[in-house]
């Protein structure tokens, strides 16, 4: 069974918000806790996002039209990196509960600074997308993960510098931001997959014997682009 670009997209989407709000609320207890409280949430939903990024950055690859090119490839990109940021981040929250506090949150560090360049170049791929409905929306998304994920390695500096306090609350803040990022992204996408079937639906209208276009979600046909 193969699935559309438009569904992986939509799944993608749904799998990153519903995992950066897991992250969020492991971030939250832990700020709130000062302690180690919260940290296995940090480390599935980091997980979660990072499988939805997987999704996402597949969807843009089947969705690739050669006259967009440079917009898509700044996506694609970017989704791939968020996607390695995150799986960073579940380990390096991982090594710290297994002990190695210092080493882990290096680790951590590191991953959210891959996570928000990545979503810096999915910003920048938006930006250079013909104007439509959902570019505006995609690039403010992108741009509130990716300047979430900056602060999130900002927090992570500051507890590695001994300042713990004023470091979770930079990570709680940054872990927010993120979670509003996600879900304006998701609404964006949203709104680009109706776009992308309203297109299918004009090119594929019903047919003679009154059966629905191939693409319709009445057949939900999982065929490729």
């Amino acid at each position: 069974m193969t699935f559309r670009g438009e569904d992986l997209l939509l799944s993608g989407a749904w799998i990153l918000g519903i995992g950066s709000l897991i992250d969020t609320i492991g971030q939250t207890q832990q700020t709130f806790t000062h302690s180690d409280q919260g940290k296995d949430l940090i480390v599935k939903g980091n997980g979660i996002e990072a499988f939805g990024n997987s999704l996402q950055a597949i969807g843009r690859t089947k969705l690739f039209k050669p006259e967009r090119e440079l917009a898509q490839i700044y996506t694609i990109f970017g989704a791939w990196l968020e996607a390695a940021g995150n799986s960073t981040n579940a380990v390096g929250v991982s090594i710290e509960l297994n002990g190695a506090e210092e080493e882990g949150v290096k680790i951590d560090t590191l991953g959210s600074g891959v996570q928000g360049l990545g979503a810096a170049f999915e910003a920048v791929g938006a930006f250079l997308e013909v104007d439509s409905s959902y570019r505006e929306l995609a690039i403010i998304g992108n741009s509130f993960i990716s300047l979430g994920s900056f602060l999130a390695a900002i927090g992570n500096i500051y507890v590695l510098n001994e300042k713990s306090v004023i470091g979770e609350q930079i990570l709680l803040v940054g872990s927010w931001i993120q979670v509003i990022g996600a879900f304006i992204l998701l609404h964006a996408i949203t709104l680009e997959v109706e776009h992308i079937k309203h297109e299918e639906h004009e090119k594929n209208p019903k047919n003679g014997n009154g059966n629905s276009y191939p693409y319709s979600y009445n057949n939900y046909s999982f065929t490729n682009t």
